[in-house]
């Protein structure tokens, strides 16, 4: 294999699969590899850990076909360190020996053969559906946040895909809080109740946000018994589901309430966000004292005491409600809305918190005992 490309356009195209070698790579080598392999006037490029894994294509020039598998994180390395106005040169021997050539720069890395590397499954486009590339990205930020990091107990790390009487809803929740996020839409073959890995999810996004597409651009979803695929042009992800049951959310969601508060987001935001400063890192909580017309918002921990206030429109009774901080920025900071409202009965019972301009998104809060 010989091929010629430059710095950039390389570079562009290795941070598209460049996920980052998990601890689980390190027990087999080659996993440490992706693959290189030039195919329709172009090189794609593979990475995987097994669980997951990203084709890509890059525009190149070939002199000689063929393909290799090397170390991801030294060769990415290697194109980091070369000269931006000069010309990248890879070829590959018969051993698997892949020479890197630039300027007066010259790198010898040993690699793998193809055959060694793990075989990548297609999409199953049987049971497809699309959805707008911009849309789905802007759905997975707005819950994924939810989702837990858990090990005990695996399904709740990632987020409930849900197409149902037309509907087609995301879903996450670590137990404390829940977001839910809905399109009526995104049209569907079939019914089905998935839950996708939040790792596949935020890499997904990471690509949406850094390339170029515009509201038109399609991302094509393939759906298998274990395994969910995504396609835009010649990019692939592909995925292995989470195993398991998903809690049933609808359970949690208050089916009515008797306060209804409207915030100014920006400024909730900000308030809170000083009130962090000073709540206790562990388990800090900020309490929220709601009397006429005005909120004031208090933290403390062993050495630090906040209190600030902002002007609100409220005559109801006064009463005070406790939250992880970190829950209402999180929110905050992705429902994309000036105004939100909070809706709640009681200090103990869980609040809903909703944009005024989405109505196809819902966010549950737990409050936490005084």
């Amino acid at each position: 294999m010989k091929i010629n490309s430059n710095k950039e356009n390389l570079l562009k195209g290795l941070q598209t699969i460049q996920t980052g070698v998990s601890s689980k790579t390190g027990t087999i080598p080659i996993l440490q590899n992706f693959l290189m392999e030039t195919k329709e006037s172009g090189l794609k490029i593979v990475f995987t850990d097994l669980e997951m894994a990203i084709k890509h294509f890059i525009k190149v020039d070939i002199e000689k076909e063929g393909s290799v598998t090397i170390p991801m994180k030294k060769f990415v390395e290697i194109i980091h360190t070369l000269e931006n106005d000069k010309d990248i040169s890879i070829s590959v021997d018969n051993a698997n020996k892949t020479t890197i050539n630039s300027g007066k720069s010259k790198f010898k890395v040993g690699g793998l053969p193809k055959t060694d590397y793990p075989v990548i499954p297609d999409i199953d486009e049987s049971n497809s559906f699309k959805i707008p590339a911009l849309i789905l990205a802007d759905m997975i930020e707005k819950t994924i946040f939810s989702a837990s990091n858990e090990d005990e107990r695996h399904f709740l790390n990632g987020l409930l895909w849900q197409a149902e009487k037309k509907n087609f809803s995301m879903v996450a929740t670590d137990g404390r809080r829940l977001a839910v996020n809905s399109q009526k839409d995104i049209k569907t073959k079939q019914d089905f109740k998935i839950i996708v890995p939040s790792k596949i999810l935020n890499e997904l996004v990471k690509f949406i946000k850094s390339s170029t597409f515009n509201d038109k651009d399609e991302m094509l979803i393939g759906l298998s018994s274990n395994q969910i695929g995504f396609k835009i042009d010649k990019t692939v992800f592909v995925s292995r589901l989470i195993e398991g049951n998903f809690p049933a959310y609808e359970q949690i969601i208050p089916k009515s309430h008797e306060i209804s508060i409207y915030l100014d987001t920006q400024k909730l935001f900000e308030i809170t966000k000083r009130a962090v400063i000073c709540s206790n890192e562990r388990n800090g909580v900020v309490k929220y004292d709601f009397k006429k017309n005005i909120l004031i918002v208090r933290a403390s921990s062993q050495n630090m005491d906040f209190e600030d206030e902002m002007d609100i429109e409220y005559t109801g009774k006064e009463f005070q409600i406790n939250f992880n901080p970190r829950y209402i920025l999180d929110i905050l900071k992705n429902i994309g809305d000036k105004k939100i409202v909070f809706k709640f009965t009681t200090p103990s019972t869980p609040i809903i918190i909703e944009s005024l301009k989405n109505k196809n998104l819902l966010y549950i809060v737990m409050p936490l005992r005084n």
